[in-house]
């Protein structure tokens, strides 16, 4: 018997987020030693506040983001669980698309997904694994619950209905049994 392995979840912490973070801290621990050695100027404290406030409100700004999306996940409502055998897509551009929207697609067992292009998400964290690279092999199996967001967009005067998908969980089997 065959168990699965959650290898992205939307509430996780972001690598991004983290280095965010360091970044407001180092200029806090650069910034404090530098003013006990030499007294600095009122505008030059303002650069030094206001760039950590702004670094530590894009840390913050993308948590509620991953909290809202683990809210669905822990809701269950309107998640679908698409189970199969993963296998990679490739970009389609808009002479290929229905109404000019860049898309990927994505082959979960006999399902294809379409990834749209993240100017068109309601999240900017619903692909990650699957939006900009490449972690699975070819013949993961894997498993993806995701919420469907409907939104219309406008192209060349036609409102256009757009179901998206937001992935909010991907697990992988493992290869050990239970």
């Amino acid at each position: 018997m065959s168990y699965w392995v959650t290898t992205f979840d939307a509430s996780q912490w972001a690598d991004y987020e983290l280095a965010l973070l360091m970044v407001a801290i180092l200029i806090l621990v650069i910034w404090l030693p530098l003013c006990l050695l030499k007294p600095q100027g009122v505008m030059r404290w303002i650069i030094a506040v206001c760039s950590c406030v702004i670094i530590s409100g894009l840390c913050l700004t993308s948590r509620v983001d991953a909290l809202q999306l683990s809210t669905l996940l822990s809701k269950g409502q309107n998640i679908e669980v698409l189970d199969g055998s993963y296998r990679y897509g490739r970009y389609h551009f808009p002479h290929n698309s229905a109404h000019g929207v860049d898309f990927r697609e994505i082959h979960i067992g006999a399902r294809i997904l379409k990834l749209y292009h993240s100017g068109y998400l309601q999240h900017p964290r619903c692909y990650r694994n699957f939006y900009n690279t490449n972690e699975f092999t070819e013949n993961a199996k894997l498993r993806l619950y995701i919420h469907w967001y409907e939104h219309e967009f406008v192209y060349k005067n036609d409102v256009i209905k757009l179901k998206t998908p937001c992935i909010l969980r991907i697990e992988q089997r493992g290869d050990e049994a239970v």
